[in-house]
């Protein structure tokens, strides 16, 4: 059967006026070794992923697209599927399209890595994303979801069922199981990290609390190794989007401070915020900073580490706010954290 669609998908390519045939797929004994480099990404793509490129594909973009494939190490057994490069803005860069049950996938120019930049510190990111919306069939296949979970960020999702209340020792009945789309959402803000700091060996776990007066939106536990994130905030109400992506990066760089950054850069972070202990101080620290040096009452009133964790959240979602009133932190975290660690990835010891 599958040799079967194979053939149609080779008839509809050919018939298909916008589709084309390309030389790649005939290459001989005959052929140039410079051909056969040339071709090689949209060879591998086929034969490894089913994935048939169509004449608006460079060598190079074929390469970008190859390596995301690559990265994702789950055993694809792929249907075949066309895919062709728009100048439209696309929904996630993708477009997914099925026919005679087929797909065919519509890839934004926009979403591709620019060389140079430093404002794109994870490069492939948005071409990433958009190759996982379509192996988790547009955020549907659950498995799928979990695995890259595990293996690219090194996070478990236990199910509601399987979580046990501390003090009781029963089945806890205050979580709620992850939606598709909660997943989706949080895969797409931990790829924001540098892939140096994609993985947090400690950050081993994410769970959704069914929300209760006296429990906050949301909180880091690094000493359970686990995140617990409030359910609604997920669900329409009082937090946008946007804010809910702020949340989720804010929880993750609790990790990094507890983990990885080293005692050099928290201290170059607390000088920076103007922090001291102060036993008078319900948090247990003062700044002798103004409010307006800070992104959020809540960084200008608690300690060190919530003013980074906000900044870092406000760094992703909205940058603007953050070079607005406090451009040396935005710096701080571009350079320190953000270009630092983006340059580490591959090293023998990139923590």
């Amino acid at each position: 059967m599958r040799i079967f669609s194979h053939f149609i998908l080779l008839a509809i390519i050919t018939l298909q006026p916008s589709c084309y045939i390309s030389g790649y797929n005939t290459l001989n004994k005959n052929s140039t070794s410079q051909q056969e480099k040339k071709y090689a990404s949209h060879l591998a793509l086929e034969e490894n992923y089913s994935v048939y490129l169509d004449a608006t594909w460079t060598t190079k973009d074929a390469a970008a697209l190859l390596k995301v494939f690559e990265s994702i190490s789950v055993n694809l057994n792929l249907d075949f599927s066309t895919w062709k490069i728009s100048n439209d803005d696309l929904e996630n860069g993708i477009k997914i399209e099925s026919k005679d049950k087929l797909k065919f996938v519509t890839i934004s120019r926009n979403i591709f890595p620019v060389e140079g930049s430093q404002e794109v510190f994870s490069p492939d990111k948005h071409l990433y994303y958009a190759v996982v919306q379509f192996i988790t069939e547009n955020g549907t296949n659950r498995p799928i979801i979990e695995f890259i979970l595990l293996k690219r960020y090194g996070i478990h999702v236990p199910s509601q069922t399987s979580l046990i209340d501390i003090k009781t020792r029963k089945k806890s009945k205050g979580y709620s199981d992850f939606d598709n789309d909660d997943l989706m959402l949080i895969i797409s803000v931990l790829e924001e990290f540098p892939r140096a700091l994609h993985k947090t060996p400690q950050l081993k776990y994410i769970v959704r609390r069914i929300d209760t007066e006296n429990r906050g939106i949301s909180s880091a536990r690094p000493g359970r190794g686990s995140i617990e994130f409030a359910e609604s905030i997920f669900l329409r109400g009082p937090y946008a989007h946007h804010d809910t992506r702020k949340i989720i990066a804010h929880e993750k760089a609790h990790f990094l401070w507890a983990f990885v950054f080293n005692n050099q850069l928290k201290a170059d972070w607390v000088k920076l915020g103007g922090w001291y202990q102060d036993s008078t101080s319900e948090s247990g620290w003062s700044t002798t900073k103004e409010r307006s040096a800070f992104v959020t009452d809540y960084a200008y009133t608690e300690n060190p580490n919530e003013d980074m964790a906000e900044s870092i959240g406000f760094y992703f979602v909205y940058p603007d706010r953050l070079r607005s009133c406090c451009p040396e932190k935005y710096e701080f975290i571009h350079n320190r954290i953000m270009l630092l660690y983006g340059k580490r990835w591959g090293t023998p010891n990139p923590m």
